[in-house]
């Protein structure tokens, strides 16, 4: 083997090595999005829920409700 075909491999393996890295930063900053997103979301609902049952005690009855208990 000569000492020019041994830098080449090396160049290559680094280059391999860079290519996954690359690849495996790209998978991990996808995935913690996605998770980051559906956390947000999950949050998201449940102040709005417990919004919503603050809300609701304080409504009146609707008119066709209260005209349906007097029939």
């Amino acid at each position: 083997m000569r000492s020019s075909d041994k830098g080449f491999f090396l160049v290559d393996s680094l280059l391999a090595v860079f290519i996954l890295s690359a690849i495996c930063i790209l998978c991990f900053s996808i995935y913690n999005l996605i998770d980051r997103y559906e956390r947000g979301y999950l949050n998201y609902q449940e102040r709005s829920n417990r919004r919503y049952e603050e809300i609701l005690p304080q409504l009146n009855r609707c008119e066709g409700c209260t005209k349906n208990e007097s029939d």
